[in-house]
């Protein structure tokens, strides 16, 4: 009697572990990828609101145009200014309702926000700072927006 070579059907168990850890190499090298798309969209979006809160402040300087909008990183912002948008204001408690309500914002939406507004000779110079989130360690990141305004 003559054997016949049996027929294989199927996988080994060998294969199927060959195939899962290289699908797994692969996930997780996608997943790495999505983690790192995800800092960067977030640190896109901080750079963004910074430059967006630096062109209000210069926006609603150039609607105020009776006082200089100055004020230091390190610099307190205005204390209980007057509620311009329920109430008239002078130009001075305009722009201390700006300044403190520009301050707070920058708080709210940036990592330990903070900015400054400096005016020489027509020129206004805003800085927005705040901490990156992916490294704490390191200095904080400042973008700073200059713009020609006269003022009255």
């Amino acid at each position: 009697m003559q054997r016949r070579p049996s027929r294989q059907s199927g996988f080994t168990l060998i294969e199927v572990l060959v195939a899962v850890l290289i699908v797994s190499v692969g996930v997780l090298g996608v997943a790495g990828l999505q983690l790192l798309s995800l800092q960067n969209n977030t640190s896109a979006m901080y750079r963004t609101q910074a430059i967006q809160s630096a062109y209000d402040i210069i926006d609603r300087a150039r609607a105020n145009r009776d006082v200089v909008y100055a004020i230091g990183l390190e610099d307190n912002p205005p204390q209980n200014p007057r509620d311009c948008e329920s109430n008239i204001c002078s130009p001075q408690q305009m722009r201390n309702f700006d300044i403190a309500g520009w301050r707070e914002e920058l708080a709210d939406t940036l990592p330990d926000g903070t900015g400054a507004v400096a005016y020489a000779g027509g020129v206004m110079t805003v800085t927005v700072r705040w901490q990156d989130t992916r490294n704490p360690a390191a200095a904080p990141l400042e973008v700073a927006v200059t713009t020609q305004i006269n003022v009255l």
